[in-house]
């Protein structure tokens, strides 16, 4: 009787053993593996790094602004911070930094980067991505959570800044702010001349010196500084075709677009943000019902850049919270 009761005990305890060595056993993606690579995403070539992929957490990728712009600033600077909590995709878009180009120099619509977006979710095996878009990125971001809304865990949207009319106002009205006397005089005649809003928003850019693109941009000049080392370093160029096909195409409906989403949002924002940012988080604070806005005192339009440390412990929280 007592082997009898033995045996039995030894069954159970191997009934009670087994799956609990089954649960902690880690989940392997070998599309997740920590490297760059490119992957063919809609028949381009996209340049991809993944860091932190032993967190074993919803993918978060890094989505750059420009348009046209790249990641390398970013992975130097609030990345690593980031990578020690989660998976980090950093990708740059068609014709960005170090991906391919189109052959087509209009292929670079919203609805193909979307299309893009969808597809590196894909070539990851998983059903949800996390997203971490910053000035355009922040827009591409959030109008593939539009499109995708079952496919996007949570949303980080830093410095979102939608080329509207308003916004080009805001932008006008930023360098005019910080200008010289010659800046302001050549501000005060484009904006008397009959040409249309777009025309006068280029003229304006065109006027503004490399120094006051800096001010215009940062509110703390080392970290302007810093960020033009970073470019210089990269030796990656924008080449301006996606903002001229971006230009051709906004119908500057992202506000009326966004409203009612229910992805949950941190919106991240400089209060000396001249190029739109602080516009158009604000804005979409309103619309947005499960968002969360933070309004950075130190930063203009690259929190990530002048206050690196709260960036990332701001996200880490977020993207950690239930």
């Amino acid at each position: 009787m007592k082997y009898c009761y033995s045996i039995l005990f030894l069954f159970l305890l191997l009934a009670c053993t087994k799956p609990q060595s089954q649960s902690i056993a880690p989940a392997t993606n070998q599309e997740l593996q920590d490297g760059e690579r490119y992957i063919t995403l809609n028949g381009i070539r996209h340049w991809v790094k993944i860091a932190g992929s032993e967190h074993n957490t919803t993918p978060l990728v890094i989505v750059h602004g420009g348009p046209g712009g790249n990641n390398y600033t970013f992975e130097r600077t609030a990345g690593p911070g980031l990578e020690k909590a989660a998976t980090i995709v950093y990708y740059e878009q068609r014709g960005c930094g170090r991906s391919e180009a189109p052959a087509d120099p209009n292929d670079y619509t919203l609805p193909v980067l979307i299309s893009d977006l969808d597809a590196l979710r894909d070539s990851l095996g998983v059903p949800k991505i996390s997203l971490l878009g910053y000035s355009f990125g922040a827009e591409l971001s959030l109008r593939y959570a539009l499109a995708h809304p079952d496919r996007v865990e949570k949303l980080i949207l830093s410095s979102p800044a939608e080329l509207s009319p308003a916004n080009m106002l805001v932008q006008i009205q930023g360098f005019y702010a910080i200008g010289d006397s010659t800046l302001k005089t050549g501000i005060e005649q484009i904006l008397q001349d009959t040409t249309p809003l777009e025309t006068k928003y280029g003229k304006v850019w065109g006027l503004a010196s490399s120094a006051i693109v800096d001010k215009f941009l940062f509110l703390n000049q080392d970290k302007a500084q810093l960020n033009r080392q970073l470019w210089q370093e990269s030796k990656l160029k924008n080449t301006g075709l996606m903002a001229k096909v971006y230009l051709q195409n906004n119908k500057a409906d992202l506000i009326p677009s966004a409203t009612g989403l229910q992805t949950p949002t941190l919106i991240i924002s400089g209060v000396y943000d001249k190029n739109g940012g602080l516009h158009t988080g604000l804005s979409l604070k309103q619309v947005l019902p499960n968002s969360t806005l933070k309004l950075y005192e130190n930063s203009a339009h690259f929190p990530d850049i002048e206050e690196t440390s709260r960036f990332a412990t701001d996200v880490k929280a977020f993207i950690s919270s239930r």
